[in-house]
């Protein structure tokens, strides 16, 4: 059953997209579902381009990730200029408990339980089977899925798992080789920590002393060394709930986190991606909060502290009318909405490894991977047992996917701290793989603008290709 809203979205001022709502299982896989059984799942749909009729059709369908489907319907730019020429139907699908897909309405974050990979996967499946019929979609038109980062890894998997589905997909920056477990694991978690630290040097474009500066304050942890008072004023944090006790680390983790997310971030344009839509940040932001780092501050005190201020300024500021921090505050409520469900997500199944070690390639302090510690961190906070190597038992290894898979593109962009957690080699003739220059999270996803790099437009062209071969190989059978 679809109820269609009054409401429709304007894409780059061109292209509409319906909003629509699916009445969806909750429990996919349960002989006795919950009480409520269903909820209403949120997606889009534009068919301009489309024509059942048509032998060359296709359909193009986002795996809607951890936010509001509308900042991926508004930034997936290969889906919407490519369109055309396969004649596709555009489908976004929101991901169940995000945005306005949320079972158990206002009692949905005390049942999180239903929030697992393998109950969207069937939510995406169970849309497209709606969608064929509802659109008179004969049963050879081929399905080409899309998606980046959590969405990337969804693609992944849905192609793994549902084969007849899904003709092929484009994974873009999607760390499917972050987990326990793994033959190529990733060494000892330590990419993330590597890739971040990447970011702040000369390699990704960065002049002066930002490493050197920012080293002080992770590996050598300097604000855990610095009077309450001092890191008050200088970080100009709102005194209000600030604990002078863990001021120094609630600090360090605040200007850790600011880097972490600019990082991602760090595209060659403004753009409110990273910002959930909410807010922009500027063109490479880690290079413009660089500046505030240009000299080598350590021995200067407050100087130091106010430069680290104004690195974070760039990321939590992006209004640039705070009058004082809080160390503790989310950047948007947006923001804090998803961080929240994704942590539930992290803890229960999606159990990546994270770790750090300082050395020249990482400016962090020392915190290898104990996942041990983790998984009983996260059993006191929800409850449940963590599944650490779901992901390898229920998916496999790489080596497994060049055996029983195809029709994968993985991308990887040069400064995307995630980029160690993803395939970047090809593995087979039809697992292609690339890592993207001077790119950051899932760049080659967005719409194409004046001044992108020859790179990006490489690696643009080379997932045509593929896709083309999908659609082809799919109609042929």
């Amino acid at each position: 059953m679809t109820l269609e809203m009054t409401t429709t979205g304007r894409i780059n001022g061109e292209s509409y997209a319906k909003e629509l709502y699916y009445t969806q299982q909750i429990d996919h896989f349960s002989p006795t579902p919950p009480t409520p059984s269903t909820y209403q799942q949120r997606y889009f749909v534009n068919s301009t381009y489309y024509t059942p009729s048509s032998p060359n059709s296709t359909i193009f369908f986002y795996f809607g990730n951890e936010a509001n489907v509308e900042l991926y319907l508004n930034a997936t730019g290969l889906m919407w200029e490519n369109a055309p020429s396969f004649s596709a139907l555009i489908v976004f699908c929101e991901h169940r408990y995000y945005g306005l897909s949320t079972p158990f309405g206002d009692d949905m974050m005390d049942n999180l339980a239903y929030l697992t990979v393998e109950q969207a996967l069937a939510d995406y499946v169970s849309v497209i089977g709606m969608i064929k019929e509802e659109y008179s979609a004969p049963d050879s038109t081929p399905v080409i899925g899309f998606g980046g980062s959590y969405g990337g890894m969804l693609a992944t998997w849905g192609r793994i798992a549902y084969p007849e589905v899904f003709a092929g997909v484009v994974a873009a920056s999607a760390p499917v080789v972050t987990f326990e477990g793994m033959e190529p694991a990733v060494e000892p978690g330590e990419s993330y920590a590597e890739g971040v630290t990447y970011d702040v040097t000369d390699k990704a474009g960065v002049e002066g002393e930002c490493e050197t500066n920012l080293r002080a304050a992770f590996e050598e942890l300097k604000l855990t060394e610095m009077e309450p008072k001092d890191i008050v004023r200088g970080l100009r944090l709102c005194e209000d709930g600030v604990d002078m006790d863990t001021i120094g680390w609630d600090a360090t983790n605040w200007v850790n986190e600011a880097l972490s997310y600019m990082a991602m971030g760090n595209f060659p344009y403004p753009s409110s991606y990273i910002l959930n839509g909410n807010g922009v940040l500027p063109a490479f932001p880690v290079r413009e909060a660089c500046k505030s780092l240009e000299r080598d501050l350590r021995g200067e005190g407050m100087e130091w502290l106010e430069g680290i201020r104004g690195f974070a300024d760039v990321y939590y500021n992006y209004t640039k009318d705070k009058e004082c921090f809080e160390l503790q505050a989310p950047v948007n409520e947006e923001s804090l909405i998803v961080n929240t469900l994704w942590n539930y997500q992290y803890c229960t199944q999606i159990f990546q490894i994270f770790g750090q070690s300082p050395n020249s390639l990482d400016m962090f302090w020392d915190a290898p991977w104990d996942g041990d510690a983790v998984a009983l961190s996260c059993l006191d906070q929800y409850g449940v047992p963590s599944d650490r190597l779901h992901f390898v038992n229920v998916y496999g290894n790489p080596g497994d996917w060049k055996e029983k898979t195809s029709n994968i593109f993985w991308s990887q962009g040069e400064y995307d701290p995630w980029r160690g957690g993803g395939v970047q080699e090809d593995l087979s003739e039809t697992l292609k793989a690339t890592v993207i220059g001077e790119a950051a999270h899932h760049l080659d996803l967005f719409f194409g603008r004046e001044g992108d790099t020859e790179q990006v437009k490489e690696c643009r062209r080379m997932e045509v290709e593929e896709i083309w071969r999908w659609v082809e190989e799919k109609r042929s059978s």
